[in-house]
C-alpha cells in the first residue's frame, strides 16, 4: 500500500428514503474497497455524493453541495451518483472525478469507475452483479429500509423520476429475505419495505408485493414491517389479506393523493379518480385496525380553479388523514406539467396550501385523540434529556420519560396528551 493509497470516504445524500438506502449501498461498497468513514470533510480522500433531482430546487441544492464539497476538498476524489448525476442537471465548472447517473446497475458502474483509483482492495465490481446487492447495516438507527424495487413508468404529468430512475426492476423475493435476514439479525426492530413505486413490485415477474410480504413476515425474529408510498389502485384485496393477517405489518398507509378533483387527477395522468382512491380506503379499513392513512397532495396544479380546489378540501376532509403533506406546486423542466397553460397564480396557491395545511392539523389532532389513555407499543428511536421519542404502530410521534437504556426497545405506554404533532405521557 502506497502513501497515495485513499484511506477515507465521506458520503453526502439528498432526497428520499430511496436515495438513503441507496447511501447505504454506497458506505458498504466503500468499506469493502477498505476504505473508512468520517464525518467531518477535513483530509478525506474520496466524497461520494448521492443527488437527488425530482424537482428543479433539488436539482439546485445537488449543483450548490457539488461546488461546496469541490471547495472544502480540493485534493479528494470526487463522485457524483443518483437522479440528479447527469451532466445536464448538476453541469459545473470543475468536473467530477466520477458521474454515475440513476438507472439500471448503477452501482456495480460506480464500482466500476472506482477500481482505476489507489484503493487498499480491488476486484469488488466483478462480485456486484446488480443493484441487489445487499447491506447488513444502517448506520445508528433503529428501523432500517429494505428496498426492494426501483425504476418507474407510470407517468405523471409533474413528475420527472420515469426520465432519471428508468424502468422499473425488482430485487428478488429470496434476495429480500436474504437482506432482510441480516437486518434483522443486526437488531434492527423495524424494516421499512421501500422503492421508487413500491406497489408495481412483481408486475413483470409474475409475482405481487403480497408474495414478497408473505416471505418476509416469515423472516425469524423479524420486527415491525412498514411499506412506503401506496398508488390506491395497488391496494388489492390479496395485499390487504396478508396485512391483516400479519400482526408484524403495521397497520399505517401512505396513499398518495395528490388532489381529491377528478379534473385535476386526469390532468396530472395519475390514473385514477377521486372515487376509487375513496374505494381503497375504505377497503383497508373493512379490515385493518383503525389504520392510520398518511398522504401527499400538491396544491396549485395547473389548470386548479377555486371549484377544483373546494373538491379537493372536501374529499380531504372525508378520508381523515392522520397525516397530510401539502406542497405548492412548482413547475419541473422536461415534465408535460411545465409545458401546460393556466398556471395558479403564486398568491392564491399560498392561501390554498395554508388552508389545507390547517386542515392537516386539524384531522391529525382528531387521529391522535383516539389514542388517548390506550396502551401503544411505540418504537424507542432515541432519548435525550430523560425523554423518549418514537413511533407507535399506526405511525404517530410520541414522546414519554424513558432512560437512555430503553433506546431500540418496543415500550407500551398509555398517553395522556395528544396535539397535531402527535402523543406524550
Amino acid at each position: 500500500m502506497s502513501e497515495n493509497t485513499l484511506k477515507t470516504y465521506l458520503v453526502n445524500v439528498l432526497g428520499c428514503k430511496v436515495n438513503q438506502y441507496d447511501a447505504q449501498q454506497i458506505e458498504q461498497l466503500l468499506e469493502g474497497y477498505g476504505l473508512h468513514k468520517v464525518d467531518l470533510a477535513d483530509d478525506v480522500d474520496l466524497v461520494v455524493i448521492h443527488t437527488c433531482g425530482v424537482t428543479a430546487a433539488a436539482a439546485q441544492k445537488s449543483r450548490q453541495t457539488i461546488r461546496r464539497m469541490q471547495r472544502d476538498n480540493p485534493l479528494a476524489h470526487i463522485a457524483v451518483t443518483g437522479c440528479a448525476a447527469t451532466d445536464e442537471l448538476t453541469q459545473i465548472d470543475q468536473e467530477p472525478v466520477i458521474r454515475i447517473p440513476a438507472g439500471a446497475d448503477w452501482l456495480r458502474h460506480l464500482a466500476t469507475a472506482l477500481e482505476p483509483l489507489d484503493l487498499p482492495n480491488h476486484g469488488l465490481a466483478g462480485n456486484i452483479e446488480t443493484d441487489a446487492f445487499p447491506i447488513s447495516d444502517f448506520g445508528d438507527h433503529t428501523r432500517a429500509f429494505l428496498k426492494v424495487q426501483d425504476g418507474c413508468d407510470i407517468g405523471c404529468s409533474f413528475c420527472i423520476i420515469p426520465q432519471l430512475r428508468k424502468q422499473p426492476r425488482d430485487k428478488s423475493i429470496k434476495e429480500a429475505v436474504y437482506e432482510a435476514t441480516l437486518l434483522t439479525e443486526k437488531g434492527y426492530r423495524e424494516l421499512v419495505v421501500t422503492g421508487v413505486s413500491v406497489g408495481l413490485y412483481g408486475r413483470d415477474t409474475d409475482s405481487s408485493l403480497a408474495e414478497l410480504l408473505r416471505h418476509l413476515v416469515k423472516v425469524p425474529n423479524i420486527g415491525r414491517i412498514r411499506l412506503s408510498s401506496l398508488h390506491p389502485g395497488e391496494l388489492t384485496e390479496d395485499l390487504l389479506e396478508v396485512w391483516s393477517s400479519s400482526p408484524n405489518l403495521m397497520p399505517h398507509l401512505h396513499l398518495s393523493l395528490q388532489s381529491g378533483s377528478d379534473a385535476v387527477l386526469h390532468a396530472m395522468r395519475r390514473g385514477y379518480t377521486a372515487d376509487e382512491y375513496y374505494a381503497a380506503v375504505e377497503r383497508a379499513r373493512a379490515v385493518l385496525d383503525n389504520p392510520a392513512f398518511t398522504t401527499d397532495v400538491i396544491i396549485g396544479f395547473p389548470g386548479e380553479t377555486d371549484t377544483y380546489f373546494e373538491e379537493g378540501y372536501a374529499f380531504c376532509k372525508k378520508i381523515g388523514f392522520s397525516q397530510m403533506h401539502t406542497f405548492t406546486y412548482s413547475p419541473r423542466p422536461k415534465t408535460i406539467a411545465a409545458k401546460m397553460g393556466r398556471q395558479v397564480n403564486g398568491a392564491i396557491a399560498t392561501e390554498r396550501s395554508a388552508r389545507l395545511r390547517k386542515l392537516g392539523e386539524e384531522m391529525a389532532l382528531a387521529y391522535h385523540r383516539q389514542f388517548l389513555n390506550q396502551k401503544i407499543d411505540v418504537l424507542v428511536e432515541g432519548v435525550k434529556d430523560g425523554v423518549a421519542h418514537g413511533y407507535s404502530e399506526h405511525y404517530i410521534p410520541v414522546e414519554f420519560s424513558a432512560a437512555e437504556a430503553q433506546r431500540g426497545e418496543i415500550v407500551a405506554i398509555e398517553p395522556t396528551e395528544a396535539s397535531a404533532t402527535g402523543l406524550k405521557r
